[in-house]
């Protein structure tokens, strides 16, 4: 197996996130910190690809437990209207879904569960043909409920249906940041482009949010493969969209990824020591410092100093 892509500069991103946190551990208290974070709410990521089976749910998952593990209020709305997954891919079986947000019965903050990792789930539709594609007032009434999960988390991230419909763009110019997920097959580096050019190059199209478009590769086999992928997609990106199209970072192709899927079991708790679990964590830091994110101090100096041992011990000794 290859080495993780982009390991040097994801471990350099991990470390400076947890000297971060150390910094802060010391310096303020977790009560100023809380207030700090609810008064400007939460940062929104939305996680999309054009293609499906390009492992999206996956990261999405298993970036909101490596936030969590941070110590951040993470909520993930998975925003998949027809063919939700996530909570299979935490073993979890939820009574009430998304749909019973959608048809103005229940909130969003109503709908969240506890999900494994520390983070919050609202579970996604599953099977509801007459939601797969929400008229407008129901997309205006979802849209409304993003705004009350960031009142009550730290980082909300959303997980999008693949492809380029109404529902996918709208939560990607809902985003302050968008990643953008392919692998290196060419099929799905053309459907990524395809996502790219609907909420980019179309006129009227949704915008992107404030933090606009990020790229992050998927099941790489290597750095330089990796580098063409994101070489391939940038160049388009610049020569007909006039847009520039940012990597983020790289996961690396890991049998244990598809283990960790048959066992309902996230790979940042099931094998957290893999290359594609450290790959995460790289990523994780990466999108902290894109984002700015700060995080809380802990009501114990113990608690603190053993979260930052965690995240130094994924990347090494310093």
């Amino acid at each position: 197996m290859s080495a993780p892509a982009f390991a040097g500069d994801q471990a350099s991103a991990l470390r400076d996130l947890a000297r971060a946190l150390t910094r802060e551990a010391r310096n303020e208290s977790a009560a100023s910190r809380t207030r700090a974070a609810t008064a400007r709410g939460a940062k929104v990521v939305t996680i999309a690809s054009g293609k499906g089976g390009v492992g999206k749910t996956n990261l999405a998952v298993n970036l909101s437990i490596a936030f969590a593990q941070a110590g951040l209020r993470v909520t993930l709305l998975d925003a998949d209207l027809g063919t939700a997954n996530a909570d299979l891919l935490c073993g979890l079986n939820p009574l009430v879904r998304l749909d019973r947000a959608v048809g103005g019965g229940r909130s969003l903050p109503e709908l969240a569960i506890e999900a494994p990792g520390g983070f919050h789930l609202v579970p996604g539709a599953a099977g509801m043909a007459r939601i797969a594609d929400l008229a407008a007032p129901e997309r205006a009434r979802l849209l409304a409920g993003v705004g009350q999960l960031r009142r009550d988390s730290d980082l909300l991230v959303i997980d999008t249906a693949a492809g380029i419909g109404a529902d996918v763009r709208a939560f990607v110019a809902a985003a302050d940041l968008a990643l953008l997920v392919t692998t290196p097959e060419p099929t799905a580096i053309a459907d990524c482009y395809a996502l790219i050019k609907c909420v980019c190059g179309e006129a009227g199209a949704a915008r992107p949010g404030p933090g606009g478009l990020a790229l992050v590769v998927n099941q790489a086999e290597s750095r330089s493969g990796s580098c063409e992928v994101h070489a391939r997609l940038a160049a388009v990106c610049a020569r007909f969209l006039r847009r520039d199209l940012p990597l983020l970072g790289s996961v690396a192709q890991d049998v244990r990824v598809p283990g960790a899927v048959r066992a309902r079991s996230p790979l940042l708790l099931r094998s957290p020591r893999s290359p594609a679990a450290r790959d995460l964590r790289g990523l994780a830091g990466s999108l902290s410092r894109r984002l700015g994110l700060t995080f809380p101090a802990r009501a114990e100096e113990r608690t603190r100093a053993g979260l930052a041992r965690r995240l130094l011990g994924a990347t090494g000794a310093l």
